[in-house]
């Protein structure tokens, strides 16, 4: 895994900079959202550009683990890489797919991504035990994901601001994976020899 991770770190940064430019442009409509002329259009903005950057994430993250295909535990990315991307795709395809439908599917986006994204530190921490960036991403997309489940969806702005806090946490998080494993490109071979062995 982590020979697959480094050598597509490049892919991950994409994917983390795709969730800051979301978290980006729902802060954006916040403004918007409420008026009467261009609250349906900022809806239908915010979907169709959610939509599009999940799927792309996705993408890059599928691309990162068929490069490493028959490799270690590739389908981890690979799952995770799926998760996102058919997340993406139903809320892109999805007819009349409002603000609150949007909440919900990212709330179970979240929580699957959350969990998979887990597994993937769990793994990773086996061959660079201090790092701690894929688990807080994990992590926060779980936690994130129950509150968009529990939460009164009353106030849009509130909503649209928790998105957009998300969106910008999750891209972070990743970038900073992303260059953590840039930093250790030359040392693969080593860190490889020296991982923990699984237990049994």
């Amino acid at each position: 895994m982590i020979r697959i991770l480094i050598k597509n770190w490049w892919l991950l940064a994409l994917r983390g900079v795709f969730a800051l430019l979301f978290g980006m442009f729902a802060f954006s409509l916040r403004t918007m959202i409420d008026t009467w002329v261009l609250g349906a259009v900022a809806r239908a903005g915010l979907v169709v550009i959610f939509g599009f950057l999940a799927f792309a994430a996705g993408l890059c993250t599928i691309t990162a683990a068929m490069r490493g295909a028959g490799t270690e535990k590739s389908y981890l990315l690979l799952c995770d890489g799926i998760a996102i991307c058919v997340g993406g795709a139903v809320i892109l395809f999805a007819p009349r797919l409002d603000l609150i439908w949007l909440i919900y599917a990212v709330a179970v986006f979240a929580i699957t991504v959350g969990i998979l994204e887990l597994l993937l530190a769990r793994t990773l921490r086996r061959h660079v035990p201090d790092e701690w960036a894929l688990a807080l991403a994990g992590a926060g997309s779980f936690c994130f994901g129950v509150y968009f489940l529990a939460a009164p969806k009353t106030e849009t702005i509130s909503m649209l601001r928790w998105l957009g806090i998300y969106a910008g946490f999750s891209g972070v998080a990743i970038l900073a994976l992303a260059f953590r494993l840039h930093s250790l490109r030359t040392s693969v071979h080593g860190l490889a020899g020296h991982a923990v062995p699984a237990s049994k």
